[in-house]
């Protein structure tokens, strides 16, 4: 960027390979095609990939019928503030392109002041069941909302590959689907045996909500952690800096 300092020709926009503009009464020029390297360390990869997968899986989240973040700036700030901690799954230019999106455990779907519920998938009486530590008592005072991740795949018509997808469900929990496991809520379902589908319970309380994360036992996610991954992505990128 170049400041202009003898203003002859009163210029704003584009003369050429530069771009003219004005900011607080001074003239500035800078070239209109800036090359950025596109080679990058593997921190900058592992950011680069995280943000642009989290952006992905929002896109999904807030095709839900409710979707609660609370705080920040909005919804989707707040979404992509709280969901920074999960590994960095390493997607190629293109798969990126095509919004791949892969279902990743401990995926924050909800975020607010109350206390978080605990849960996990397990099984009570020969059924496969999201067991909790919300009392009974407490769950009457609010909503239930029931998120599914589930991990899917859909068949790219050009080469026929895989192309894995989130499609996501909200459903709330009808207080004829709870059954009472020492005063805390279960809820007893054939879906939770699912392994390609992950589970969030969140409550909703004179309209706040918790920090809620998926509970999952798909795995499918775990090859693009590899090294393999990191590289195949790198390539698409013109590999990494220092090799």
């Amino acid at each position: 960027m170049a400041r202009v300092t003898n203003d002859i020709i009163n210029i704003s926009g584009h003369l050429g390979d530069w771009t003219f503009y004005s900011r607080n009464g001074v003239k500035f020029a800078r070239p209109r095609h800036i090359q950025q390297p596109r080679r990058l360390s593997r921190s900058q990869l592992a950011q680069r990939e995280q943000l642009a997968h989290n952006n992905a899986v929002w896109r999904v989240l807030k095709s839900a019928k409710e979707v609660h973040f609370e705080g920040g700036a909005g919804p989707y700030y707040r979404f992509m503030s709280v969901n920074t901690v999960a590994p960095p799954v390493y997607l190629t230019k293109q798969q990126i392109t095509h919004d791949f999106t892969l279902l990743l455990p401990e995926t924050v779907v909800s975020d607010g002041p109350l206390r978080p519920l605990s849960y996990r998938l397990g099984e009570l009486e020969g059924m496969p069941s999201l067991l909790t530590d919300l009392s009974v008592k407490d769950a009457v005072k609010g909503r239930l909302l029931l998120y599914t991740l589930h991990q899917v795949f859909l068949i790219h018509q050009q080469d026929e590959d895989d192309m894995p997808r989130l499609k996501v469900e909200m459903e709330e929990v009808d207080s004829t689907a709870i059954t009472e496991v020492d005063g805390c809520v279960a809820l007893k379902d054939e879906r939770l045996a699912d392994s390609m589908a992950g589970f969030a319970l969140v409550h909703v309380v004179d309209g706040h909500v918790a920090q809620q994360r998926i509970v999952t036992n798909c795995n499918y996610y775990e090859w693009f952690t590899s090294e393999e991954a990191l590289q195949e992505a790198a390539k698409s990128y013109g590999g990494l800096t220092g090799q």
